[in-house]
């Protein structure tokens, strides 16, 4: 909640002062009371710390608010909701893990710590006075309470109090640190040769009896394979189709008129018998079709021009239809057959299926083989840039790239492993006999190039800003491990109640 208080754009805060002790009510950027938590009980309890349904409700909205000022019409409430609930019921059992584990430690929060919170966050009046009325209407109307909305404040500083203590035990060597901005800033350049086992080779044959093989072999893979594509095979609804066209010139209405009255002539004589076929191939000006008697094969819908698809769909198998106008002119149509729309089954796709199985393996197969020669020539000793020369093999030569965290090398893609050896090798050694993985059945085989390490002042630049993002990286870790272990520990002592299932839809 604090997180989200100080980061809010439009906030408030009213405080009150009653006798000894300090109460404030927290005002956040949106108005209105909340509804009451559907079902009852605390969606977040941890220990004696707990947090009701509206305190989930406060945490969403202000979450929601921000969300709507950042993506404007962009943002869509239904979708976004279920992600919202989870964001802000693990924002609240975050503070109550924190605050829980704070009270084991005997930390507290004084009332000079709540004012002072709330003095650095230049949230009081200009005249520096309050309405206690006002404030605790909207207290009692809020958190149900002026008290409990102090309780809310202090478990909130508990928990960041505990949790600066724990970040706190994050700690980074000047060694270290330097290390790392050595390690962010070095450069590598490399050559490559990619052989890619996911196309056959044109020169290389598939056995005719392949793909039966393959079922014989492994019926199971084939069907894993067919589940796996099963959207591929559900055919939709579909009409083998013919047309004849008469073409005209949109602005010419005389042209249009004589269109007109070529395609009724060509109507009545198929009418009267005459083959639709043989018309067509005879008068038909769509030349693309004309001399397949302008058969347009298997369609589906989306396929042709709206006029064109709903005389498909619509006129019976064999009849012959009226005339009708598209841009490119008037057309005649028959329907030939028409098939519904279905999923494929296994035992029609099977073949299919086992054949690109098969196909895939032997391009696999045949990639591999030509990967593991050059790498045994390589372990040989000779040079990755001299055997594609020789064996004609494009050779890759992405631009000098640094580490990063997703392993993308330019040119080849996300390659992991490739970038793990490009800055292992050494240059007196720089050709690789590894053969790297870069995707499914696509192997890589490397040469270093050269290389480039960062300078002394390069170092220095850097320093700063590498050393704090190491460190919030180990505090988050720090943070994170320590919070799952608690939230085990808790849960299998039944200390623990996490229960935002009332709000999601």
């Amino acid at each position: 909640m604090l997180r989200i208080l100080r980061k809010g754009s439009r906030v408030v805060l009213w405080i009150v002062i009653v006798g000894v002790g300090a109460v404030f009510v927290l005002y956040l950027g949106f108005q209105g009371g909340f509804s009451p938590a559907p079902g009852s009980g605390p969606v977040v309890q941890v220990g004696d710390v707990s947090f009701e349904g509206r305190d989930l409700e406060r945490v969403r909205l202000g979450m929601e608010q921000r969300y709507r000022e950042a993506l404007g019409d962009q943002f869509d409430e239904e979708r976004a909701r279920d992600l919202l609930v989870d964001s802000a019921g693990g924002a609240l059992l975050r503070s109550g893990l924190l605050a829980w584990q704070g009270e084991q430690m005997g930390l507290t929060v004084s009332d000079a710590e709540v004012r002072e919170y709330l003095r650095g966050a230049g949230l009081v009046g200009d005249d520096g006075r309050l309405d206690r009325e006002s404030i605790t209407n909207y207290a009692e109307r809020e958190f149900g309470s002026v008290r409990r909305f102090q309780e809310r404040l202090r478990t909130d500083l508990l928990a960041d109090k505990t949790a600066r203590l724990l970040r706190e035990s994050a700690t980074l060597t000047d060694a270290e640190a330097r290390d790392a901005v050595r390690h962010a800033l070095e450069e590598v350049t490399i050559a490559a040769v990619r052989l890619d086992g996911r196309t056959l080779p044109e020169d290389l044959e598939l056995p005719d009896d392949a793909a039966q093989a393959l079922l014989r072999a492994d019926p199971e893979r084939v069907r894993r394979s067919y589940e796996g594509r099963k959207a591929e095979f559900d055919r939709p609804e579909r009409a083998r189709t013919r047309h004849l066209l008469v073409r005209f010139d949109p602005g010419d209405e005389a042209a249009k008129a004589d269109a007109r009255q070529r395609i009724d002539a060509l109507r009545e004589r198929i009418a009267a018998g005459a083959d639709f076929a043989e018309v067509a191939t005879e008068a038909s000006e769509d030349e693309a079709t004309k001399a397949q008697g302008g058969d347009l094969g298997w369609l589906a819908r989306g396929a042709v021009v709206k006029p064109l698809e709903e005389a498909a769909f619509s006129q019976a198998p064999g009849a012959l239809g009226d005339v009708i106008e598209t841009p490119q002119g008037f057309h005649l149509v028959r329907v030939e057959e028409r098939e519904p729309a279905r999923v494929v089954p296994f035992e029609e796709a099977q073949s299919q299926v086992a054949q690109d199985l098969a196909r895939r393996d032997a391009a696999a197969a045949a990639a591999r083989a030509r990967a593991e020669e050059l790498a045994r020539e390589v372990a040989a000793g000779r040079s990755l840039v001299d055997l594609a020369r020789e064996k004609n093999l494009p050779i890759l030569r992405p631009p000098a790239f640094r580490r990063r965290p997703d392993g993308y090398v330019p040119e080849i893609g996300v390659a992991p492993e490739v970038m793990t050896a490009a800055f292992a090798l050494d240059p007196e050694q720089p050709s690789d006999p590894t053969l790297h993985a870069a995707g499914e059945n696509v192997f890589v085989l490397i040469q270093r190039l050269g290389g480039k390490s960062p300078s002394e002042e390069e170092i220095a630049q850097n320093l700063a800003n590498v050393r704090e993002q190491i460190l919030e990286q180990r505090r988050a870790e720090i943070e994170n491990a320590w919070l799952s272990e608690l939230r085990q520990r808790l849960g299998e002592e039944r200390e623990l109640v996490y229960d935002l299932s009332a709000f999601r839809g």
